[in-house]
Formats: C-alpha cells, structure tokens, sequence
C-alpha cells in the first residue's frame, strides 16, 4: 500500500513538473526572471503542504461502549491524521499533530500519535491514535470535562482488498 502511494506521488510529482516546465511566457521577462534549471524543481514548503493536505485514505473507528457511536478519521499518504467526523455530524474536524511515538518492543511496532482537536479556532479535545499490526486505536479525550471515548478500527468498514479505504466511511 505504502509503495503505491509512494509511486502514485513521484508520478503526480513529476505530471506537475513536466506541466509547469512546458507552459512558456508570452509575455517579456525582466531581468531577475530565469528559465528553470534542475534545482528549481525542489517542492517549496507550500507544495509539501499541499501535497500533505491531500486525503489518501480513511479508517473508520466504533466506540467500544456504544458501538452505534461511530468515527471517521481521514489521513495523508504519510500516515498522519488530518480531520475527523463522527457519524451523522455534517462538518469535518480539522487535527493538528502535537507528537508522535514510535515503539519496537513489541510483536509488532506500535505507533502513537497525539492530535489536538481544533473546532472554531479553539483546542476542543485531543486523539492519541495508536497503531500496531493491523489494529488501530483511537482515544479521545475532550477538553471540557475531561471525558474520554475509546474507539476500535471497524475492519468490516475501513479494510479492502487494496488496504485501507479510500472514500469516507459515510
């Protein structure tokens, strides 16, 4: 899967460089103005961004307590969260990654990533998303009381037979 997303973004990297390299100006350069060389195709940090912004698949999370409370989460190709919605909610919300670690003592490595919540400008709640073989974890905990809501991969929902989905859970 990773390979794939990694083929997938040197390709789409290199259509945009073949793009951007045959439109010509028509009209006059001024003297600062240079014709492209091999060290003008390094992404700026803005194409980064814009690259990392870009939904590469979903997981779908049931709360364990109350399995009729369901979460989506939407990452990057790099693995790192970049909103989630709960079921029946109209709005996404976005995440904004605190920290992340990574753990080999195990049968399997276990990654934890720590997100804030960000709803209107303001930290709401935090995600500790925990994965670890083929399962992944979610907690929630919310600002305001404190309360924490613990969340299971949905592998019926969010497996296929090319990885993880790639469309919103709903």
């Amino acid at each position: 899967m990773k390979t794939k997303i990694f083929y997938f973004f040197m390709c789409l990297s290199f259509l945009l460089l073949l793009n951007c390299s045959d439109k010509k100006k028509t009209s006059e350069t001024s003297e600062t103005e240079t014709t492209a060389t091999v060290k003008d195709s390094i992404p700026t940090k803005d194409a980064v961004k814009e690259i990392d912004a870009v939904v590469s698949h979903y997981i779908c999370y049931t709360n364990d307590k109350k399995p009729s409370l369901e979460l989506s989460i939407a990452f990057n190709a790099a693995g790192n969260a970049l909103f989630a919605k709960y079921k029946g909610q109209q709005d996404s919300i976005p995440l904004q990654n605190v920290k992340e670690d990574f753990k080999n003592d195990g049968a399997y490595p276990t990654i934890t990533q720590l997100y804030e919540e960000i709803y209107n400008g303001k930290k709401n709640g935090t995600y500790e998303l925990t994965h670890a073989g083929n399962w992944d974890y979610a907690k929630y905990t919310r600002q305001k009381d404190g309360k924490v809501f613990l969340f299971t991969i949905n592998h019926d929902l969010t497996v296929t037979g090319n990885g993880y989905r790639e469309t919103p859970c709903f």
